[in-house]
């Protein structure tokens, strides 16, 4: 019974955890247009880092207050060009959270664009940059054309990452492997019953047959 429970509860997480799932909502497009034009200039160009502070939450803001007014950020640090910034992509959109990449092109010639993954959320009414790394950083105009990603970027990249990048979900074949496991283990559990069963037949028939003796 307890296996049969427990092979119950693993076939019915997916479904609790698709029941639980926020519901999706349209982006607040011009309230992260705001964020983005003042959060991109402030924290990732470091013109402004105290402003950056403010805009920040969460994962990418995991360093000491003292520590980023040095530069020594928590966001990875590019020379973004421009002052507005559109083109972003919605990864997912809930109530008060969004995820989105958004590609930047840079103010010096001798760097390629940078394209970063993030996530804003919508903390005591204010909406913040909570999570902000790189995802894949491009060649400049005139070089082979090479595309780095999150795995090329190394380690200290990767720590800036912090909440895993994606929001990510596991893919089925995980989810697969815990009912596969359980599965395993009913049936020999199912087995080992049914040897002892069969053992404990034989031993009592050859009882049986030593009284009749």
């Amino acid at each position: 019974m307890r296996l049969l429970l427990a092979i119950l509860v693993a076939l019915t997480l997916p479904a609790a955890a698709a029941a639980s799932e926020p519901r999706t909502v349209k982006p607040d497009r011009a309230a992260i247009d705001r964020l983005l034009d003042a959060f991109i200039p402030a924290a990732v160009v470091q013109k402004d880092l105290q402003r950056g502070w403010e805009l920040s939450a969460g994962a990418a803001r995991t360093v000491s207050h003292a520590d980023w007014m040095e530069g020594n950020t928590s966001v990875q640090k590019y020379p973004a060009k421009g002052t507005k910034f559109r083109g972003w992509t919605v990864n997912y959109s809930y109530p008060g959270d969004i995820g989105f990449d958004i590609l930047l092109q840079p103010a010096k010639q001798s760097l390629g664009a940078w394209s970063f993954r993030a996530e804003a959320q919508r903390i005591h009414g204010a909406w913040k940059i909570t999570t902000w790394y790189p995802v894949a950083t491009f060649a400049p105009p005139g070089k082979t054309q090479t595309v780095l990603g999150p795995n090329d970027l190394g380690a200290a990249n990767s720590a800036s990452a912090g909440s895993g990048t994606d929001h990510g979900r596991l893919g089925p074949w995980v989810l697969a492997l815990p009912v596969a496991f359980l599965g395993a283990i009913a049936l020999l559990a199912t087995g080992f019953a049914g040897s002892r069963a069969f053992r404990r037949r034989a031993r009592v028939r050859e009882i049986e047959r030593q009284l009749q003796a």
